[in-house]
């Protein structure tokens, strides 16, 4: 007796075969996924919110290949977030091709977002990380200590994208010019970098606070990005930064210990890395509407 709902063709069962036969298949492949995520558990990094077309391929239940394009909307070195109208399942093997890039990386459905009606998000792990469709460099971790920014940078000479990490000098530098100087890896050499999505930069200058923190905050005035499930997107000027918090300027009432992500600095077409952090006090402003805020990042990242 086969199971309601499933079609059966000219062919007698083959449907039904097909689909004993995908579900075998990803049932042998289920412990592999488990090994691969607790291989990579500790190595998770910042994610980058962008939108890049993608397309992915695999096979649906019924064992036929299906062929769709679709976005991303959250892209890191371990897989990402995609948008497509394709119905998958969790656990399902896809392999992504990156439209701008003609990269491809075979990946499997993490879980599936429900929030639309039309597109289906889902949260994919990619199977290799050293393989990524995105066409962005993730540099280790470790090259984070003493980071008081994170952007995605491209070469202006061979527009090669790259995860960069920015100290207080270079983030005013770079927010102040519109471009940085550093190594490029590709070209061999030293070459002028810019933000890789289309953004708006502002402000410059800096005066001396002394304060009393483990890390010192230097004063950096800069566009930052904060979302927060009250308030949304949230676009403010910081007063100084170190790579363990900030303190902004808004006009928005976030109450102390409100939950925020805080993308530094913000680019404006996209390529952000949002992280986690907490407002720890939070100042009146007696001579205008804005509201000082004192920040602190996480030390857990939840990705």
């Amino acid at each position: 007796m086969r199971p309601p709902g499933l079609p059966i063709d000219h062919k007698g069962n083959q449907a039904m075969l097909k689909l004993g036969l995908g579900r075998k298949k990803r049932d042998e492949s289920v412990s592999e996924r488990a090994s691969h995520t607790h291989r990579n558990g500790n190595r998770q990094g910042d994610r980058v919110s962008v939108r890049l077309p993608i397309q992915i391929k695999g096979l649906n239940l019924f064992g036929d290949p299906f062929l769709c394009e679709g976005w991303t909307e959250m892209v890191s070195q371990q897989g990402g977030t995609i948008v497509v109208r394709q119905n998958l399942s969790s656990d399902q093997e896809i392999t992504v091709r990156g439209l701008e890039t003609g990269q491809e990386a075979e990946a499997y459905v993490v879980r599936k977002i429900n929030r639309r009606k039309e597109e289906n998000a889902y949260a994919i792990s990619l199977l290799n990380s050293d393989r990524n469709p995105w066409g962005i460099e993730f540099p280790p971790r470790a090259h984070s200590a003493g980071a008081v920014g994170r952007i995605v940078l491209e070469c202006m000479s061979c527009h090669r994208r790259e995860l960069a990490y920015l100290d207080a000098v270079e983030l005013e530098a770079l927010e102040s010019n519109g471009v940085l100087a550093r190594f490029c890896k590709h070209c061999r050499d030293s070459a002028m970098w810019k933000k890789s999505f289309n953004s708006s930069s502002t402000g410059n200058g800096s005066e001396h606070v002394h304060e009393k923190r483990r890390e010192v905050r230097k004063d950096v005035k800069i566009i930052v990005g904060v979302r927060s499930q009250e308030f949304g997107e949230d676009l403010v000027h910081t007063r100084n930064a170190s790579r363990t918090g900030l303190c902004f300027e808004s006009r928005r009432p976030y109450p102390k210990d409100c939950q925020i992500q805080v993308a530094v600095p913000y680019s404006s077409g996209g390529g952000n890395i949002f992280r986690p952090a907490r407002i720890i006090w939070v100042q009146n402003l007696t001579y205008g509407p804005l509201n000082l805020y004192g920040v602190s990042f996480s030390r857990k990242h939840p990705y």
